[in-house]
């Protein structure tokens, strides 16, 4: 399921997924296959997502297959970071219209968390700026299980709805997101190694179709309605 939107600029259309989800169970993306981030093209490692929610929690599950480096990724603290390895990341923001504004998430293979509000001027011009925000004040529960002998490690986020939801309009039941990974194609034995566009993989559940691999363009973030 998609729909078709605009360009920050109402110069450009094109298409972004949409997951209707619920209170009662877990709905799965309908494709385990994330696409490039530039270009688009689907990539060859499966990516299995699904998010419900109740009064109080986003719950988003997820599984990163086809991901034998597991053990080579050297962060292990919240907020640092972790980026330039290997992650799992969600982008979003309450309301149907992109927005300036954003959360962004993410997990990585030894279960550190980052978390920031992302204030992107131009939406995808890289000009955002990120302020960091402790869990101890955000609360968010994770959990991350390494599976090495089926190449793949699996985790839970449970975010607190009131933590992305809009302060004025509390009830909001739709939100902008996209989900990402980053995969590493290639062997580090430097602990401080970074990823590139050589060295792995950017891929995204809505490609933001950029010339380089840039996930900050709210503009191709999916929809995500609460029923």
């Amino acid at each position: 399921m998609s729909k078709t939107v605009y360009d920050y600029k109402q110069e450009k259309k094109f298409d972004v997924p949409v997951m209707y989800i619920n209170d009662r169970n877990f709905t799965r993306l309908e494709n385990p296959y994330f696409h490039h981030s530039s270009g688009g093209k689907p990539i060859e490692e499966k990516t299995r997502v699904a998010i419900k929610y109740d009064d109080n929690y986003l719950f988003i599950d997820f599984e990163c297959h086809d991901n034998p480096r597991l053990d080579q990724n050297f962060y292990i603290e919240d907020n640092s970071p972790m980026f330039n390895q290997e992650v799992f990341e969600i982008f979003i923001s309450p309301g149907e219209d992109a927005s300036e504004n954003y959360w962004e998430i993410q997990l990585n293979p030894n279960n550190a968390l980052f978390l920031g509000k992302v204030k992107n001027r131009y939406k995808n011009e890289q000009t955002f700026d990120v302020e960091l925000i402790a869990n101890e004040i955000a609360k968010i529960e994770h959990s991350v299980i390494k599976d090495r002998e089926k190449d793949l490690w699996k985790g839970q986020i449970k975010i607190p709805l009131p933590l992305i939801q809009d302060p004025i309009n509390k009830n909001n039941k739709v939100f902008r997101m996209n989900l990402y990974r980053i995969i590493s194609k290639e062997d580090h034995a430097d602990p401080n190694w970074k990823n590139d566009d050589k060295n792995a993989t950017f891929a995204c559940w809505s490609s933001t179709m950029t010339k380089e691999p840039n996930f900050h363009v709210p503009d191709y973030f999916g929809f995500l309605y609460l029923e």
